[in-house]
């Protein structure tokens, strides 16, 4: 079926908005696919699913209705399968092999006004914030990810087709604008704009050489955060640990001010598949090689669990250390094993102790930036 030929009344359902409790992101498709129709003369609405539900009285009527889901794990009522008037769509349907839109769906210039009624939608990201993708794809093929099966970074979208110049920030949600053979130029074109910018799933920190953490250092890259420009990587395997730290010590090296920098610590993913019960201990010490090496050059590791981390059993363990690990305010200047008594996770603590001794005394060094902080901030 041709989806740029719909016309009439066309409902809109943000599958994670309906029903994850919490969830504060707008859905970049359906801000798409409501631009477009809007500009045929269309009537177009965000809905929920209840006003398509066949079993309630006061259902509504549309000419179709376009349902997208970003995580597979969000919940989808079942009876949406039997209506032929809904489109499914986006990665937690299909993943991997979900279908792109069409291209002049896709390169419409996003609703920025679809959220501005719905209450619980006043989180930054819906007001404030410019979202969209420059590029699109990676080449790392990482087993865990949605671009595994991607070998390349290329061209997706102008910054003119997604940037209001009316909001103060922008979100880019590129897989891998490191790789991008375009990365300078990319830079150059979000420092024009004079709009602090950020890349949501962060970069890839093992391609960034000194220049191009030198075009990092002096960009507009920024999320909102008091004075401190923050940057966001990834650690998500132990393999990499003698690069990333190399990098580290450049990074550290040269850099020109004081910041704040996290790293995403994949945790809960067996590359083998196996599962076996000598590899949750492993994951766990994993885990805490890599916090050791980000406090050493005082960056703030953000720990990503993985779906299958549930199956460890230590499950709750690894929950401890994440909860602190991702408030930096819970460990502040305290050892890991001085933080895990305060929080009275005694059990984590003995685990940790009988396995792992040496990683209760890891603590983050403050003190790194105290000779590169500028004479004002000395004072």
């Amino acid at each position: 079926m041709d989806l740029t030929k719909i016309k009439g009344k066309i409902g809109l359902i943000d599958n994670e908005l309906c029903t994850r409790p919490n969830h504060s992101f707008p859905n970049l498709a359906i801000m798409k696919i409501s631009a477009y129709y809007k500009a045929r003369g269309c009537k177009v609405r965000l809905i929920s699913f209840n006003e398509i539900d066949p079993s309630n009285l006061f259902n509504n009527s549309f000419d179709a209705v376009f349902v997208s889901k970003v995580f597979s794990d969000t919940i989808t009522p079942k009876f949406i399968d039997d209506l032929d008037f809904v489109h499914k769509g986006g990665s937690g349907f299909f993943y991997d092999k979900a279908e792109p839109l069409p291209y002049d769906i896709e390169h419409s210039f996003p609703d920025y006004e679809l959220y501005s009624n719905i209450a619980s939608c006043k989180h930054d990201y819906y007001t404030k914030y410019s979202i969209g993708f420059i590029t699109r794809g990676c080449i790392r093929q990482c087993p865990f990810c949605i671009n595994r099966n991607s070998k390349k970074v290329e061209s997706h979208s102008k910054l003119s087709e997604f940037v209001d110049k009316t909001r103060p920030y922008i979100m880019l949600l590129d897989d891998n604008i490191t790789a991008y053979k375009g990365f300078y130029e990319t830079f150059k074109e979000l420092n024009k704009l004079n709009i602090p910018f950020v890349f949501k799933q962060g970069m890839d920190f093992r391609l960034l050489t000194l220049n191009k953490m030198k075009v990092v250092f002096n960009s507009n890259y920024a999320m909102p955060n008091g004075r401190l420009k923050t940057f966001h990587y990834a650690f998500d395997d132990i393999e990499d640990a003698e690069l990333i730290e190399k990098k580290l010590k450049i990074y550290y090296e040269n850099t020109p001010y004081k910041h704040n920098v996290w790293f995403y610590v994949l945790v809960g993913f067996d590359r083998t598949y196996k599962y076996r019960s000598e590899f949750y201990l492993k994951d766990l010490e994993d885990m805490l090689k890599r916090i050791e090496i980000l406090f050493k050059y005082n960056a703030f590791p953000y720990i990503m669990l993985h779906k299958d981390y549930s199956k460890s059993p230590f499950q709750k363990e690894i929950l401890s250390i994440c909860r602190l690990c991702n408030f930096p305010a819970l460990i502040g200047t305290k050892t890991i094993g001085e933080s895990l008594i305060k929080a009275n996770k005694i059990k984590t603590h003995e685990l940790i102790k009988k396995h792992f001794p040496k990683y209760l005394e890891l603590k983050m060094n403050t003190k790194m930036f105290k000779s590169k902080l500028p004479d004002k901030a000395k004072r």
